[in-house]
């Protein structure tokens, strides 16, 4: 119990009768658990903390400013300390914290706006270790579209153009002449060559036979150097090379699976093959020139096509890769629909481009490997895609997934769905979308990080997230999800969604410098942080006090007889010990009570003769327990009223269901103090809110806080220890039930209706109360009746 400015306390009886129960007090209901003795009934624990100036390459930093925050979350409402470090000064600070938070995240910010954020566990007292930072740097210029780097595309076959001149006259076709077997390679054809040559300037249409396999040459080539126009080809063990100028057309192109080692049809830079239905199963086939498939392209059977950095390859319908099958591309590659199944690979390498008009469908099993850029218009994705450089896709959606991030690459998508997906992104990867899971379907999805933490990843949703409990979406290590949690109630990220440091931001902060593999991302350009004045404003956490007004005897426990809420805000000086003046931030949220009931607060370890000046902005100050709205002068301790009766500030009690709510009042009652205070005398778990109903001697607190010197304790129901603790040792009423009078709860408060029981409204209220605080600390967030909640 707090005593340091209590004074003697004189003993009399203090009896009264809650005035909703005028036939006693009520028995308590049967509740699982009990309440040890020992219970002290605080939701919250103070933290002492200090952070050392940050370590800097280059130069060190003339201050960096310190701001420390109490959830993942980084927003104003999170913030539990403000101030600068020095070198010669470290920042340090006190707090006071919910008991269930369990981390805090310190995030450094140097002079030039760049900003370093490190999670560190939320203990009694907390050394935090300066960050390792750099400064803002220039951004790189993006890489030049026409650039060529190196390439992971593997080794292919390669031919060599031949010399015209080496052919012999009778090996070189300049037309089909009807009645001629064109059987190429063949004995008895009208001439027997390993290779065949239709020359420049020549222009060949008719049948040719490309099967192969026959004697004495199993295995010819023909080279086109002019142009070749046919209604179908089959090439079995035989090969089509179209050479520089070469064109070539094909109605219906066949590629048999016992093609001959190297490629069936290879397409030299400059020469160009268009195919109206192709299906191809042979072993290989090679573009470096421009392949137009004018309709579906059907890629199976092991089959692997290698467009090279000079190649274009285009399918007007659908490309289907599968059965093993793989395609390299260097160069670019557009389709209208990309389809990729039964263990088949797109390997789109580091200069090529890839563009799916409509749709590109990633069955399991299956893979894609983006090294270069891709644009796609809808993507359902049931594989593996690695992003090792930029990717656009308008419509995105998952199922089973895996996408791997390497460091600097970049993913933009529009609208994202995912479902049982995993995602992995290293430093500097960025994936930015508009909405994620905004239909509300999706679920069991993760985000997490690999490898070095410099600089973090980024995931930013412009728009809508959905991620609640059944549809979760967990991100964890060094990733900063950007996104405005404010914007939409329906749509919010929760912090036990970030886990393990990663963090929640409403603007980007990581500084991630542009390159071509994240799109020419525009860099972050942090603003300028100044050092803070001597003394600034660091607003507070809110807090909910609610009180039962039966005090000695046992209440009803619908806790809402007094609700008030709360938010300090504390003019701290810069080095986050001292404390010039704050304001307390207040609202009668209900008041479920027939008495006239006046409500305050002590600060236990403040002097009334430390206190300048109280200046209240509640106007209608009426007559009752305290003379007057300002500091009362009659307590050792500075004591603080906000209201003699709750009618000065509600016209209805706000506590049952069905009835007109009254109007809530916000006022400010702001205290000066003569010299500046240490921020441990001022912590909200020094703030000892508390009610006097009908006469000022009667005055109730939370378990553990000692009542004014004015209030009288007597012979009552409360433990002896304890005056704010309910027992009794006679009589017929609940005998060691150890319940309170009053609660101090973190944040806006869902509070009981009338005549509910928080015992049954709240599920782990008492699991919290029987486990002595070890379980459920946060149980007034968790679930509850809503039925019973006004």
């Amino acid at each position: 119990m707090k005593k340091l400015c209590t004074a003697l306390m004189a003993v009399a009886v203090v009896a009264s009768s809650c005035q909703k129960d005028l036939g006693g007090s009520p028995d308590s209901p049967v509740v699982p658990g009990a309440v040890p003795a020992d219970f002290d009934w605080k939701t919250t624990r103070n933290v002492t903390v200090s952070v050392s100036t940050p370590v800097v390459e280059g130069a060190t930093p003339p201050y960096a400013v310190i701001r420390i925050y109490s959830s993942p979350i980084l927003s104003a409402e999170n913030l539990a300390a403000r101030g600068v470090a020095k070198s010669a000064m470290p920042f340090r600070s006190a707090f006071t914290l919910p008991a269930g938070t369990e981390n805090l995240y310190v995030q450094t910010t140097l002079p030039d706006g760049t900003k370093s954020v490190k999670m560190v566990g939320a203990h009694g007292t907390v050394a935090v270790t300066g960050a390792s930072m750099k400064a803002a740097a220039a951004p790189k210029m993006r890489l030049a579209a026409n650039a060529r780097i190196g390439s992971s595309m593997p080794d292919y076959p390669k031919m060599e153009a031949p010399d015209a001149a080496s052919f012999d006259s009778k090996a070189v076709i300049t037309a089909i002449e009807s009645g001629k077997s064109y059987q190429l390679g063949a004995s008895w054809a009208f001439y027997a060559a390993p290779e065949y040559l239709i020359p420049a300037g020549a222009e060949v249409a008719g049948k040719l036979d490309l099967n192969g396999g026959f004697s004495p040459y199993q295995a010819p080539i023909l080279y086109v150097a002019g142009k070749l126009t046919l209604s179908s080809l089959n090439i079995g063990r035989a090969k089509l090379a179209v050479l520089p100028g070469g064109e070539v057309k094909i109605g219906t192109l066949k590629i048999q699976p016992s093609a001959a080692d190297g490629a069936a049809v290879y397409v030299f830079a400059d020469g160009k093959l268009s195919v109206g239905k192709p299906n191809v199963s042979g072993k290989c086939i090679v573009n470096n020139g421009t392949l137009t498939v004018d309709g579906s392209l059907d890629i199976n059977n092991g089959l692997t096509v290698y467009n090279t950095a000079t190649g274009v390859l285009t399918v007007t319908d659908e490309m289907k890769v599968s059965n093993s099958a793989r395609i390299y591309n260097d160069g670019a590659v557009t389709v209208d629909d990309l389809k990729i199944n039964s263990d088949g690979e797109f390997h789109n390498c580091e200069n090529a481009l890839l563009v799916v008009n409509d749709e590109c469908e990633l069955e399991r099993s299956t893979a894609i490997y983006q090294r270069g850029r891709a644009s796609i218009e809808e993507m359902t994705a049931r594989g593996t895609i690695w992003v090792n450089c930029h990717t656009s896709v308008n419509e995105l959606e998952a199922q089973g997934a895996e996408f791997n991030f390497s460091a600097n690459a970049g993913l933009d998508a529009g609208r994202v769905e995912f479902n049982n997906t995993n995602v992995s992104m290293a430093r500097g990867a960025i994936f930015t979308m508009e909405e994620y899971n905004a239909d509300e379907k999706g679920g069991g999805n993760r985000f997490a990080f690999t490898g070095d933490a410099d600089p973090r990843a980024v995931v930013l949703i412009s728009e809508k997230a959905y991620t609640r409990k059944g549809h979760e979406t967990y991100f964890s290590g060094a990733i900063e999800v950007v996104y405005d949690n404010d914007r939409d109630e329906d749509y919010t990220i929760r912090k036990d969604y970030l886990t393990d440091g990663a963090v929640m931001s409403a603007s980007q902060t990581t500084i991630i410098t542009e390159n071509g593999c994240n799109g020419g991302k525009d860099s972050v350009n942090p603003d300028p942080e100044p050092e803070p004045d001597e003394y600034a404003n660091v607003p507070g956490r809110t807090y909910t006090y609610c009180f039962e007004d039966n005090w000695p005897w046992l209440g009803d426990y619908d806790m809402n007889d007094v609700v008030i809420v709360s938010r300090i805000d504390r003019m701290m000086s810069k080095d986050g010990g001292k404390v010039s003046a704050l304001t307390i931030n207040w609202e009668l949220r209900a008041a479920g009570t027939t008495y006239d009931i006046a409500g305050a607060v002590q600060m236990d370890k403040v002097q009334t003769s430390d206190v300048a000046g109280v200046v209240s902005s509640h106007e209608g100050f009426g007559s009752g327990a305290f003379a007057s709205r300002g500091l009362d002068a009659d307590s050792p301790c500075a004591v603080i009223p906000f209201f003699n009766r709750t009618e000065e500030l509600l016209s209805a009690s706000n506590t049952w269901k069905g009835q007109p709510a009254a109007a809530i009042r916000k006022h400010t009652t702001t205290v000066t103090f003569s010299q500046p205070v240490d921020i441990a005398s001022v912590l909200d778990s020094e703030m000892n809110f508390f009610i006097a109903p009908k006469q000022r001697t009667s005055e109730i607190h939370m378990p553990g806080y000692a009542p004014t010197a004015s209030g009288i304790i007597g012979k009552g129901s409360f433990l002896p220890s304890d005056p704010y603790k309910f027992f009794v040792t006679e009589g017929d009423q609940t005998k060691n039930n150890y319940m309170m009078w009053a609660l101090m709860i973190p944040g806006e408060f869902r509070y009981p209706a009338e005549t509910n029981d928080i015992r049954g409204v709240y599920e782990y209220f008492m699991a919290w109360a029987s486990s002595n605080g070890a379980e459920h600390a946060e149980w007034y967030l968790e679930s509850a009746d809503a039925g019973r909640i006004y």
